[in-house]
């Protein structure tokens, strides 16, 4: 009753006790001579607190079950998902069909994280056409999704 009246709702009246009572179960009670105003003064202490917060941060009053229809799902949709997996096989499948020079080292500096240096002394060839190799590789595969062929 005295949470009800601190809080004026049912739901938050119950939630104010419940969170008093776990502080209060961990209090010695020995040493507390009256335990129903010490309980009370928790509920008390705990209603200005979030009454505080709430009033801080804006909250009091609010919807938060709308509010959260309202936000947008950030993750992809299935078509979404299905699209970009479908454009990474594309990709790949033209990875693939490059020269096998260009097609390892594009493999080996996206996906094995390799730099010029080692490409270049992996395949027995200079830095400058290691990166020539990538960047004709990527260009073609940035024509192909831009037309989408």
């Amino acid at each position: 009753m005295y949470a009800s009246r601190l809080t004026g709702d049912h739901a938050q009246a119950e939630d104010l006790v419940q969170e008093a009572w776990v502080l209060f179960e961990q209090q010695n009670k020995i040493e507390i001579s009256a335990p129903v105003h010490y309980f009370k003064t928790i509920m008390r202490n705990l209603f200005r607190f979030s009454y505080r917060r709430q009033k801080l941060e804006k909250t009091k009053d609010t919807d938060f079950d709308n509010a959260s229809r309202m936000i947008a799902d950030l993750a992809p949709s299935p078509e979404q998902v299905a699209d970009a997996r479908w454009q990474v096989s594309k990709l790949l499948d033209q990875i693939e069909a490059m020269p096998p020079r260009q097609t390892a080292a594009i493999k080996m500096y996206y996906f094995e994280g390799l730099k010029l240096r080692e490409i270049a002394a992996e395949l027995n060839i200079s830095v400058s056409f290691a990166q020539s190799l990538i960047a004709d590789g990527i260009e073609a595969c940035t024509n192909t999704r831009a037309t989408g062929e």
